[in-house]
């Protein structure tokens, strides 16, 4: 049986576009184990195929008939195909048509396709998954639309964050938050879940993931709002901003804002943790990311925290929204600590019946 490792007559030298590394490609198109990149190109060992863990089941393996020479059959008509959309990408007018001719040249590459297959989408090794790569950002934006952005629209509505805070969003980054591990959590929150006190008593860490082509000079704000403080005067409630960060500038792979990234130019709002009172029940902390249009200027005075009109804010300041988050949060043992901690006052205890 013949292996893909054969190369045939007909096969051009300049349709080699994948498989030629000997000039620029990057390190991410290529599979960083040789093992298994020998097995999916050139065809299944007599040992069986290297994925598999266990040596009696790959023993056992039988690859399909003919899987070997259809394989490089097709592995050749695709290339020469990538080869030709290159060419057509070399005499793109514009960066939108570059970068979607470029991911198109890469998509059908099984070695693209196993790098993003088979590793960390969320906390990507650049030299395996590298967003700065127009295919890779395709790849992402439809993983994220297949279930991330569906799910946190869902949150968003159910949970009646829109309208209640900004009144839409048409989805263009991904927005995922989590908070220290020495709060007790480390992991990236879903959206709408529950957290105590005690896991988000420190800022969050914010990852900012572009999947369109954006300026790299681009600058974000980043808000935490709360629209469920009472406001017992008006017999209602009223929006408390929790969190403000302006001027963060990220990157398609460094994309985490992090406390420890930036400086206090940075900072409108220093964070305030949730501690709810008790009886309230759940409390909102949605999050919002914004592309600015130009930069904000700190304000004069301190921004106040109460009453907070995050529309009227974006609005005066040219915040397009592209991005979101929320988790929710009510009064537990540890509030008080944490109010404590803080040198927030004492919490109220709110009844049915009014006193």
């Amino acid at each position: 049986m013949l292996r893909r490792s054969l190369s045939t007559s007909t096969r051009l030298q300049s349709s080699k576009v994948w498989s030629d590394f000997s000039g620029s490609r990057p390190q991410s198109f290529s599979i960083p184990s040789a093992q298994i990149k020998r097995s999916i190109l050139e065809g299944t060992p007599a040992s069986g195929p290297p994925s598999i863990k266990r040596r009696f089941n790959r023993v056992k393996y039988t690859p399909p008939e003919h899987i070997d020479e259809t394989f490089k059959l097709c592995y050749d008509f695709v290339e020469s195909k990538a080869a030709q959309v290159y060419e057509k990408a070399s005499k793109a007018q514009t960066v939108e048509e570059k970068e979607k001719l470029l991911a198109e040249a890469e998509l059908h590459n099984p070695e693209v396709q196993y790098n993003f297959q088979y590793h960390d989408k969320l906390e990507n090794d650049p030299r395996i998954i590298d967003y700065e790569q127009p295919v890779y950002r395709l790849l992402g934006k439809q993983h994220w639309e297949s279930y991330g952005q569906m799910l946190l629209m869902q949150r968003l509505e159910s949970l009646a964050v829109i309208p209640d805070t900004l009144p839409t969003l048409v989805p263009r980054t991904e927005v995922n938050i989590r908070f220290p591990f020495s709060t007790g959590i480390n992991k990236w929150v879903e959206p709408g879940e529950i957290l105590s006190t005690n896991a988000t008593s420190l800022p969050p860490v914010f990852k900012i993931q572009e999947y369109e082509p954006v300026d790299p000079n681009t600058q974000y704000t980043i808000l935490v709002v709360n629209p469920d403080e009472p406001d017992l005067a008006n017999d209602t409630f009223t929006t408390t901003l929790s969190y403000g960060l302006a001027n963060v500038k990220v990157s398609y792979n460094d994309n985490l804002v992090d406390s420890r990234k930036f400086d206090q130019s940075n900072v409108l709002v220093d964070y305030l943790p949730p501690v709810p009172e008790k009886n309230v029940g759940n409390q909102r902390f949605a999050v919002w990311v914004f592309r600015q249009r130009h930069p904000v200027e700190q304000p004069s005075g301190q921004l106040s925290r109460d009453n907070f009109d995050i529309r009227s804010f974006a609005k005066t300041q040219g915040l397009i929204p592209v991005g979101a988050h929320v988790w929710r949060s009510h009064w537990d043992s540890q509030a008080d600590t944490i109010r404590a901690k803080y040198g927030l006052p004492a919490g109220r205890i709110f009844s049915r019946i009014r006193t």
